[in-house]
């Protein structure tokens, strides 16, 4: 029943309605293949719609990525050959492969959801409909109803509705495998670019970890050391004149107390910053809820987690999202900043993704040596994904998109 409050099931089970709705578009470039290739064997003009079925083919699977943006997944676009030749290389034939396999895919899974869905609102609402027939007609396919029988219909219809959404996540997942392999992602080539890949987190991982040692030490110098040195200068004069000037003394020993309050609030905003309390103890959600609250412009949260990912990934999430408010609150001239997490789902299983956007001036860039640069190295480091799109005049927008268990 807890599926039903899952936004992931609801977005799949609309992802695969409009794969449904979009089937007889998925099917013209198999039928342009097959009049081809029937053309063929009476005139050579059929030849002409066999490069017109591949081009109808990326038209397909270019709508397809945009369908499974619904659930979430962010499909890579194939890489075609340049020019003509891109019409007739292995990409272009499996492009049209997985253009049928689409038809076949949306009619049964898609189809399958689509009915089950509708099958359980129709329970959900049997004693409404109930109501609307007169008894000695109240039947549905020839079995007659009663208003009391027709009460069971709701907790069916919503254990069925449950069972729909968990099996709209599965079917998907295999939507979004299915594209993958299309592309050539799978078996040896999927497994050398997943080593690239992990060469590449490899030099992440020690950038970030830098660049966060770098973060603390320069935190330290600036705040909490120049303040303990302010309270070691203030207790030394005030031992040097000693009984000679009592109020000075006391002057010199509340100035040392205010120095090492003020320096214990810098420590703990040190250690807030890299893991507050409140992340450990509540969760993500109340965490970003906190920090969305310190910020000096207004945030809107848009927040739709309904559990909790692994602590690595939640410390993960939280320090993306304060970078990015940290950053907002220096760059974006007090413009308003909208922060959006959502569970969403690819081949590889559950993803966090975070979107944060401010209507500031733009022009923000991942530079060697910046905080954006520590940022995506902390992304791409769990084999994650990081995008910033900063146009000059606005808006800034920064997405990750990081495993849900790692």
């Amino acid at each position: 029943m807890t599926n039903l409050l899952r936004g992931s099931g609801w977005r799949a089970s609309l992802a695969l309605t409009v794969s449904v709705l979009l089937t007889p578009l998925y099917l013209v470039p198999t039928l342009l293949f097959l009049v081809g290739i029937a053309g063929v064997a009476v005139f050579l003009s059929g030849l002409l719609l066999i490069p017109l079925a591949t081009v109808a083919a990326r038209g397909v699977v270019r709508v397809e990525r945009q369908v499974l943006r619904i659930a979430g997944a962010e499909i890579p676009a194939p890489a075609y050959s340049p020019g003509w030749r891109g019409v007739f290389d292995r990409c272009a034939w499996r492009t049209l492969m997985h253009s049928a396999a689409l038809v076949l895919w949306s009619l049964g899974a898609g189809g399958l959801v689509t009915v089950l869905l509708l099958t359980a609102f129709v329970l959900v609402n049997l004693p409404w409909i109930a109501t609307m027939i007169p008894i000695d007609r109240a039947n549905i396919g020839g079995f007659p109803i009663s208003y009391g029988a027709s009460a069971l219909g709701v907790p069916a219809g919503l254990l069925l509705a449950s069972g729909s959404l968990h099996l709209a996540e599965w079917a998907i997942r295999g939507e979004i495998a299915l594209a993958y392999v299309a592309q050539g992602e799978g078996g040896v080539l999927r497994m050398r670019r997943r080593i690239a890949a992990l060469e590449a987190t490899r030099t992440g991982m020690v950038d970030a970890a830098a660049e966060e040692r770098a973060r603390i030490e320069r935190n330290l110098h600036d705040g909490a050391q120049q303040r303990l040195l302010a309270v070691a200068l203030a207790i030394s004069r005030a031992k040097r004149i000693g009984d000679k000037d009592p109020e000075k003394t006391r002057t010199l020993l509340d100035t040392a107390q205010t120095e090492a309050l003020a320096a214990v609030q810098d420590l703990r905003d040190i250690a807030r910053g890299a893991h507050p309390p409140i992340l450990t103890e509540r969760g993500l959600v109340a965490a970003v809820t906190e920090a969305a609250g310190r910020h000096p412009t207004p945030v809107q949260l848009d927040v739709q987690l309904d559990e909790r990912p692994s602590r690595r990934i939640e410390a993960l999430g939280y320090y993306v999202v304060s970078e990015a408010l940290a950053n907002a609150a220096k760059h974006a001239d007090a413009a308003p900043v909208t922060v959006r997490l959502c569970r969403t789902a690819d081949a590889s299983g559950d993803r966090l993704q975070i979107r944060i956007v401010d209507a500031g001036s733009g022009g923000a860039e991942i530079t060697p040596g910046g905080g954006l640069t520590g940022l995506a190295g902390r992304v791409h480091a769990v084999d994650g994904s990081f995008h910033l799109h900063s146009p000059p005049g606005g808006p800034t927008e920064v997405k990750a998109i990081i495993p849900w268990q790692a």
